[in-house]
């Protein structure tokens, strides 16, 4: 039997063994994780957790609706059973009726075939790192290796003594200007969510400073017994110029390999970014975002949901 469980009503000690023994486990749905980036988030379980389902929901105009948190990628079911295409569809007819208009994204593992939904393939990138670093560079592509020897050759320095809020600052004052939808509270959330990867031994944070100790890049990891996510990062001109991104993950790249299984790059379906990513021999992964809007027509004006 599925279940509806509010967040208070959910006990994360099973929950987290259900996502960590899951056929394809996702830092993204850890409890502490969604606690961060949706503190009222709920579920749908199966049993006694034998497979579980996030929902985050909100509500607008007395309208209750599901979506997909900042800073994650998908939700979905995750079990250590096999997930088949039945126990998937069975999940979301259980998603309680009062939620008229549904849009978030499944694990790429989640099959999903509905045609009472709208699908939309999106794009991630990750790069196997269960092997030799010497062989992994080999497979790098000539950009992101002249990338990390200029770097190399430039005095910078690869530190782990900076805050969440300097990395969040950073790229804020420069990817940030390019993204127009984050808000003063996203980048809170966002903040908030580094500290808690840290209380939870979950994060690792690293910045590149340039020989007058200036922070020129920066990153935050968040790290799991398999993987690594690459959360947020960014540089400024000065570190784009000097190579300082490739040094950073090729710094991750050399200390983790061969003892993390895999490296998520945490997107993206954006060429650009694919392109830097796809340097270092990432390959891509699909995964799909779903969409139904049952609103009453006059809502749907109203709401301006489509």
């Amino acid at each position: 039997m599925i279940r509806y469980l509010e967040h208070k009503n959910i006990d994360k000690k099973k929950w987290d063994t259900c996502i960590e023994t899951s056929t394809s486990p996702s830092i993204f749905v850890s409890s502490w994780y969604l606690d961060a980036v949706c503190p009222n988030w709920s579920a749908l379980i199966l049993n006694d957790y034998e497979a579980v389902f996030p929902l985050a929901s909100n509500n607008k105009l007395s309208i209750h609706y599901l979506y997909q948190p900042l800073f994650t990628r998908y939700l979905g079911v995750y079990s250590k059973m096999s997930i088949t295409e039945n126990l998937v569809s069975d999940f979301f007819d259980a998603i309680p009726k009062q939620f008229k208009y549904i849009e978030f994204s499944i694990h790429e593992k989640n099959i999903f075939k509905r045609t009472d939904f709208e699908k939309k393939e999106r794009l991630f990138q990750t790069l196997a790192l269960n092997q030799k670093y010497e062989q992994l560079f080999d497979s790098f592509k000539g950009d992101a290796k002249r990338n990390i020897k200029k770097a190399e050759k430039q005095q910078l320095v690869i530190t782990e003594n900076i805050k969440p809020k300097d990395v969040v600052d950073l790229f804020k004052n420069n990817k940030g200007k390019e993204l127009t939808g984050l808000s003063k509270e996203d980048y809170s959330t966002l903040e908030n969510l580094m500290i808690e990867a840290l209380k939870n031994n979950a994060g690792i944070i690293l910045g590149i400073q340039n020989k007058e100790m200036k922070l020129i890049a920066a990153g935050f990891f968040i790290k799991s017994k398999t993987e690594i996510l690459f959360l947020k990062g960014s540089a400024d001109a000065e570190g784009k110029s000097a190579g300082a991104m490739y040094l950073l993950l090729n710094y991750i790249f050399k200390n983790y390999s061969p003892k993390i299984e895999k490296f998520d790059f945490g997107g993206s379906s954006v060429e650009t970014v694919a392109s830097f990513n796809h340097n270092f021999g990432a390959k891509d992964s699909v995964y799909l975002q779903v969409k139904r809007n049952k609103l009453p027509l006059l809502i749907k004006l109203m709401s301006g949901k489509k």
